[in-house]
């Protein structure tokens, strides 16, 4: 129980830098520990596969992502402070914010709902028991969100194809127009009046 408070306290503190560290590179590295303790928190819960996928997909891929767009976004930008639009709304969000905290720590101690006593099912949280839970019974609907996110993926790269290939599709019909005779325009114009 100890653990679970330690990893719980280091998960608040990181979620509060992400909101108010100035930086979006400090930022994103408190979202990381953040998502590393809620990985921990898993792991204390016999989640195996959501502390792995937690670490793999969101500390991993996901961050990369966010770092990749945050250096785009500020490259090549100064750093200046913008004025406070309202003075002192930094310290009235952060005293609210805190006696909010304060209000429902006290009533989670306060009323702690009742003790579900039932067992866990075997091989919850871990490999073996998702591997049963998307390859087992409903692996019919898990292939048909598949093809239906290739198709969309598909779909969107065919109907909207890349500038580039936009502009010389428009270039070759630009020069079909200009390379056709003054008495086939003459002739086309004609038919069309």
């Amino acid at each position: 129980m100890v653990g679970i408070i330690i990893v719980a306290i280091l998960a608040i503190g990181a979620s509060i830098g992400v909101v108010t560290a100035r930086q979006p590179v400090h930022s994103a590295l408190y979202l990381v520990g953040n998502i590393l303790s809620l990985a921990l928190l898993y792991l204390m819960l016999k989640a195996e596969f959501l502390a792995a996928a937690q670490v793999i997909v969101y500390a991993g891929a996901i961050m990369v992502l966010f770092l990749f767009v945050v250096t785009l976004l500020t490259a090549g930008k100064e750093e200046r402070e913008l004025p406070e639009d309202l003075p002192g709304q930094r310290i009235v969000a952060g005293v609210l914010s805190g006696l909010v905290g304060v209000v429902f720590a006290v009533l989670a101690i306060k009323y702690p709902g009742p003790v579900i006593k039932a067992p866990l099912p075997s091989h919850f949280g871990n490999l073996t028991g998702m591997g049963r839970l998307l390859w087992g019974p409903d692996f019919v609907y898990l292939t048909a969100i598949a093809i239906m996110l290739v198709s969309a993926a598909l779909g969107v790269m065919v109907l909207n194809p890349p500038r580039k290939r936009r502009q010389i599709e428009a270039g070759d019909s630009e020069q079909q127009k200009s390379q056709t005779s003054p008495e086939t325009a003459k002739k086309e114009r004609e038919g069309t009046g």
